[in-house]
């Protein structure tokens, strides 16, 4: 094969490639947030519902990532604190309680601003939409699905 014919295959690929690029890009971009988008873990949650609801919920799921990433955080950190605790050789029974009381406490703090934050935007919801997302919202921990609902 001569020079000439591998430089143009290889600038078609080239081309082909950026293309390929191009268009993932701009179709993600086209088709609105993707629910992992949005703000965790209730912008999971409200994955079932229409664009157009989502579209209007994320002004205040934006509203409800900056409230709770700095909880999420200082819980992440009372838990790193404590797991260290544990992992040393002699535990040190007086920090030890320290740090269960630190996580506990971000983590109720953590609990009840996301629990806050659910009933100011499910009380907007209409009942079909608060069915969908309560699929998302109602589970136990381990569960790899929600609990069946409870026949009447």
């Amino acid at each position: 094969m001569n020079k000439n014919r591998l430089i143009a295959i290889a600038f078609v690929l080239s081309v082909s490639l950026n293309l390929l690029f191009i268009g993932a890009i701009a179709g993600r971009h086209m088709s609105g947030p993707h629910p992992r988008d949005m703000a965790p873990p209730l912008g999971r949650a409200l994955r079932g519902l229409d664009e157009d609801t989502r579209n209007e919920l994320e002004p205040r799921l934006e509203d409800h990532a900056r409230t709770i990433a700095p909880l999420h955080e200082e819980m992440n950190a009372a838990r790193s604190e404590f797991r260290k605790l544990l992992s040393k050789k002699q535990i040190d029974e007086v920090a030890l309680q320290k740090s269960l009381s630190r996580l506990h406490k971000a983590s109720g703090d953590f609990q009840s601003t996301m629990l806050e934050q659910m009933v100011l935007i499910l009380k907007d919801l209409e009942p079909e939409q608060r069915r969908k997302v309560s699929r998302f919202l109602i589970h136990f921990p381990g569960d790899r699905k929600p609990p069946r609902r409870p026949r009447d």
